[in-house]
């Protein structure tokens, strides 16, 4: 396995933007993979290939959609569930419950974890941060500590390292590593509507609203409201 190749799991927005930004800093050989599992919109995806084509990184788009129907029960998915529009915070965790797809980051990473098998990269990473620990199971320390220990076993490659860099930061210290990389914030996306700009309103909006103000970066993001 070579230490220096790496997949990295981008989605489009901040924190795999961000993410991406650093391990090409660190100089690493980067295949970045995307994920399209019946999502509301593209625009998510549409922003993953504007940034990996910025740093000029091998990118793949997966597509998963037949696993709609199978990862029921999500805003983010169902088109019968509303879009929470109440801000990330511990009060509001109950109703945040619904943008959660059931095990999604385990199925992108055991995806990931198959690529890096196939080529000799050393190492996956995925951009979980400590402030969605509260509502997300599968962006836990306790998560990927279990699953990097279960993908060795079940690759028989003993120094396999599944990554997640920002698993003790939150959204503004993400802000502003990303800022002094150079990070191009104004083409990610972070709405979980897709229209011509971001909402403004929805939970993910309104955690990007924040994480801007907190760090003190300037915000490039159009938003509605």
């Amino acid at each position: 396995m070579d230490n220096k190749k790496a997949v990295v799991i981008v989605s489009g927005g901040i924190d795999s933007s961000t993410l991406l930004y650093t391990v090409s800093e660190q100089g690493f050989d980067i295949h970045a993979l995307t994920f399209i599992y019946g999502q509301k919109h593209i625009k998510e995806i549409e922003s993953a290939r504007k940034v990996c084509s910025m740093l000029g990184v091998s990118h793949r788009v997966v597509d998963l959609s037949a696993l709609k129907g199978l990862l029921s029960g999500s805003a983010l998915t169902d088109s019968t569930i509303d879009i929470p529009e109440v801000p990330e915070t511990l009060e509001h965790y109950g109703t945040l419950a619904a943008t959660i797809v059931p095990n999604r980051n385990a199925i992108f990473l055991s995806i990931g974890v198959g690529l890096a098998v196939s080529a000799g990269a050393g190492r996956v990473y995925f951009g979980a941060h400590h402030s969605d620990r509260g509502v997300y199971p599968d962006c836990r320390r306790e998560f990927i500590e279990a699953f990097e220990a279960a993908e060795r076993l079940a690759t028989d490659v003993p120094g396999l390292r599944v990554e997640a860099p920002f698993v003790d930061m939150n959204k503004s210290e993400i802000v502003s590593l990303g800022a002094s990389l150079g990070v191009p914030y104004d083409i990610t996306w972070s709405c979980y509507k897709g229209g011509q700009k971001h909402c403004g309103v929805c939970s993910s909006c309104r955690e990007r609203k924040r994480a801007f103000a907190e760090s003190g970066v300037a915000d490039p993001t159009r938003y509605e409201g």
